[in-house]
């Protein structure tokens, strides 16, 4: 018997995320020997990810695994995983809507959905948040193409277009828009708006800790003072609304907002203990729901409340776009469909190996 076990999968980068796209099938049903399997794969515990996978940052420590869905009308199940980087965590509540671009052509890939001339449409049934997702995979020759002209920031090359609609995305953890019931709170002297869009998110003014804005995310990475404060209010929202001890979980995540340059507002995202260099997708839909209702401290930098029309987020490496179909009533959200077009390319195929003394 080797000492060594092999796994199939894609190392698949999703927008300006990366990793290991497993087929569901190929993995332990046991959550417990799924998650050994995982860390194994990713090389966790261990702050460089050495022997693994992972790319020792947060954007490169992310699972993604599909299967054949069984509901209707839905094509493929996708569950997501962030693979703690020094610590045997894996945390299966949140969402990641940058390896989501890459589970259309995977699915493909893998046989999953049959591929079209043309176009290639594939629903998908986020299993984290149980969203609804629309994506449109270019698949020439009923192949997916990974070349195009997109150009996405955080990534250095162009490639082919993957149109992805988010069809459900309000209250995605719990059910609410505003998760305490008020646009506003106040804790620890700060004001913060909690919106859950997609994912759940809490909101800061950059400026009432000091910053501007302005920084880059290796810079506000040196901020421990920074990223402990916040920290210790989306550990306190997290029990208001009954996350429980959220202290080594990703979600809610964490945002700094500021007056825009150019576009229609200014962010850094956090995941939450680091900066992003770039914004989540899941993230955009929260700040974009967030901007579009009155009275929040992220409204307090954008005024524009028409119901349609495109979003765009400045970040520490460019801009990100978000296009909105909203429905209000009465002033307040009551339905967003959000859309995007982001870019994924396949990096490897094969098996990756992992020593069983550490799964058994």
């Amino acid at each position: 018997m080797s000492d060594q076990i092999k796994i199939p999968c894609l190392f698949m980068r999703g927008g300006s995320s990366k990793g290991p796209y497993f087929l569901k099938s190929d993995l332990p049903d046991d959550i417990k020997k799924r998650d050994k399997i995982l860390l194994a794969a990713m090389g966790s515990p261990d702050v460089n990810q050495i022997d693994g996978l992972g790319g020792a940052n947060p954007v490169k420590s992310k699972v993604a695994i599909v299967s054949k869905s069984n509901e209707e009308g839905i094509d493929v199940d996708y569950h997501f995983a962030q693979v703690k980087i020094d610590e045997p965590i894996v945390d299966t509540k949140p969402s990641c809507g940058n390896m989501l671009v890459g589970v259309g052509p995977f699915s493909i890939e893998r046989g999953l959905v049959e591929a079209q001339e043309g176009t290639t449409r594939v629903v998908i049934r986020d299993v984290n948040t149980g969203m609804k997702i629309e994506e449109l995979v270019r698949t020439p020759n009923k192949k997916v193409s990974y070349e195009g002209d997109l150009k996405i920031d955080g990534v250095p090359n162009k490639g082919s277009p993957v149109e992805v609609r988010f069809i459900d995305s309000i209250g995605s953890k719990t059910k609410k828009l505003f998760p305490t019931g008020n646009k506003i709170d106040k804790i620890n002297g700060i004001e913060c708006s909690f919106v859950d869009a997609a994912m759940p998110v809490v909101f800061f003014r950059a400026k009432d800790f000091g910053i501007t804005g302005n920084e880059s995310h290796t810079e506000l990475n040196q901020n421990q003072k920074l990223i402990d404060d916040m920290n210790k209010i989306r550990i306190e929202l997290g029990k208001r609304v009954g996350f429980g001890d959220v202290t080594k979980s990703v979600i809610p995540k964490i945002a700094l907002v500021s007056k825009a340059d150019k576009g229609s507002i200014k962010s850094r995202y956090f995941m939450p203990w680091s900066c992003h260099n770039g914004y989540a997708i899941t993230g955009s839909i929260a700040l974009a729901a967030a901007a579009k209702s009155k009275g929040t401290i992220c409204s307090e930098f954008y005024n524009d409340y028409s119901p349609n029309g495109n979003f765009e987020i400045e970040h520490p490496t460019g801009v990100s776009k978000v296009k909105l179909e909203i429905k209000y009533e009465n002033d307040e959200i009551v339905d967003l469909i959000a859309g995007t077009i982001r870019h994924a390319r396949l990096i490897m195929s094969g098996e990756v190996h992992v020593q069983r003394s550490l799964i058994e």
